[in-house]
């Protein structure tokens, strides 16, 4: 069991709170230096991801796109501190292990110290140095903010003994590699879940449809609105009495979710025009190529809650077409691979699927009675199935919090994790 330190002292910084008596407090300018050497073309490319720090390119899906010259990118070499200057309040901050080039954009720094450069990394990528960013940071729009460089090079680093940093180094890799093996152990289930879900719905819907009608969803469409998606703030608002919109996920996997959202700025006019209707039939146009065409229907009344520009409301002929159903086609495994068929895009991580396609998939509809005994057969079967998967998401939660903690009460100096291991 890890002991909590001994000895803790007002740090003088609100955002870090107390911390061990034999800790040091620098200026981040007493331990980098800003450097921008570009004009390194041939070198690999690097970024930096929230989740991951300063990784190669292209071993993740990344959707920012590569300049035709390589030149204006930036040399950083192993032991660097790099910083996305517009999402570092985010976490787009890390200390790099590779060499290579990144964005002209970040900020690059060479180290001017002998401290541990893995301790350092969790350092500045902690939950409480990503709340200290924001309070760094100025808004140039809504949900973008540009950390200030003169508060920047004024940022405070923790510096405990040399061996303490490497021991909370060694510590964190090990804690949270048990952490991250649960959290994947359970995606995994998640997914197979979900693909249990798939084949029981499949199943369902081939049961019924006929196998020759012709008809297709344009056959029993009444209308379509298309969203906007103007600049918002990166929080969620409730979208009765809050105006927001809608983002491409609120329809992931078939389930309507008017949480995912963001809220609309004051100075923005609202457009009530876009917003979705209980009982629309809502499909993503834009997203990952296993998440474009998602389908679900809008549950609930949510008058300022609007559709983005990713997203399509269909109104339905009730006589012919129950939405509940012809979303559950839209999620079986024919039409999942007749829309991945036809989404396009430069990025695997951003395909596209038109107006036209969608409303050219095929429709096989039985009557609306069967259609309506049908989604009360199939929310039956899969209601087990959601429940498990409701339980293994709260459990990647509660562990997400658990690593989040861990991490933050290490490098402040909370718990003592020197006699660990």
């Amino acid at each position: 069991m890890t002991d909590r330190h001994e000895g803790l002292i007002d740090s003088g910084v609100p955002w870090i709170g107390d911390i061990p008596t034999d800790w040091g407090v620098k200026p981040l300018w007493a331990m980098y230096e800003r450097i921008k050497d570009v004009d390194h073309p041939y070198e690999q490319m690097l970024s930096v991801f929230r989740d991951h720090g300063v990784i190669a390119k292209d071993s993740l899906q990344n959707l920012n796109q590569t300049a035709e010259n390589r030149s204006i990118y930036q040399l950083v070499h192993p032991g660097w501190l790099v910083a996305n200057r517009m999402k570092a309040w985010q976490g787009s901050v890390g200390i790099s292990t590779l060499r290579g080039i990144i964005s002209g954009h970040y900020i690059c720094f060479a180290p001017r110290h002998k401290e541990d450069h893995r301790y350092l990394n969790w350092l500045f990528r902690s939950p409480p140095y990503i709340a200290g960013y924001r309070t760094i940071s100025r808004g140039v729009r809504p949900g973008q903010a540009e950390i200030d460089n003169d508060h920047y090079r004024l940022l405070p680093v923790l510096v405990p003994p040399l061996a303490e940093q490497k021991a909370i180094a060694v510590y964190l890799d090990c804690e949270t590699e048990k952490i991250d093996t649960l959290i994947n152990e359970q995606q995994r289930l998640i997914d197979i879940l979900r693909e249990r879900r798939t084949a029981v719905s499949t199943a369902a819907i081939d049961s019924v449809a006929p196998l020759t009608s012709g008809q297709r969803l344009k056959h029993v469409v009444t209308g379509v609105t298309q969203g906007w998606s103007p600049q918002c703030y990166p929080w969620p608002a409730d979208g009765v009495e809050t105006w927001a919109i809608l983002k491409a996920g609120a329809v992931n996997r078939g389930v309507f979710q008017p949480h995912e959202n963001k809220e609309l700025p004051e100075d923005q006019e609202p457009r009530p025009d876009r917003v979705v209707r209980r009982g629309h039939l809502v499909v993503s146009r834009a997203n990952t190529r296993d998440l474009v065409g998602s389908a679900a229907v809008a549950e609930g009344d949510f008058p300022r809650l609007m559709l983005s520009d990713k997203l399509y409301a269909f109104d339905l002929d009730k006589t012919k077409a129950d939405p509940s159903y012809v979303a559950t086609v839209l999620g079986t495994s024919r039409l999942r691979g007749l829309i991945e068929l036809e989404a396009t895009g430069a990025s695997p991580s951003m395909q596209n699927i038109s107006q036209d396609d969608i409303l050219n998939l095929p429709m096989d509809l039985p009557t609306v009675d069967v259609q309506r005994e049908i989604v009360s057969h199939i929310r039956e079967q899969i209601g087990r199935i959601d429940t498990l998967i409701a339980e293994s998401e709260r459990l990647i939660q509660l562990s997400q919090e658990r690593r989040a903690a861990l991490v933050a009460a290490a490098v402040t100096g909370q718990i003592d994790v020197r006699q660990e291991g």
